[in-house]
């Protein structure tokens, strides 16, 4: 019966291992730029984004470029 009760007792005072803490989510920074107003020589507007919004919005930016030289190109110069 000591047996028994040895073995339960190894057993149950085994050491599980515990889950992993819940990692926290990697913070996004936010990023501020200031751009010119235009018709205004001394007006800055200020622009507050994450990075992964401005990362974003410049893909975007570059791709509607591409596609704008892209449709314009074999396409002879209008004339004014």
């Amino acid at each position: 019966m000591s047996h028994f009760i040895m073995a339960f007792l190894l057993l149950g005072s085994g050491t599980e291992a515990a889950p992993p803490p819940p990692s926290a989510p990697v913070a996004d920074p936010m990023i501020c730029k200031r751009f010119d107003e235009t018709g205004s020589l001394a007006r800055k507007r200020k622009v507050c984004k994450t990075k992964s919004e401005w990362s974003k919005s410049t893909s975007e930016l570059q791709d509607s470029m591409n596609r704008f030289v892209e449709d314009r190109r074999g396409r002879p110069p209008t004339s004014n």
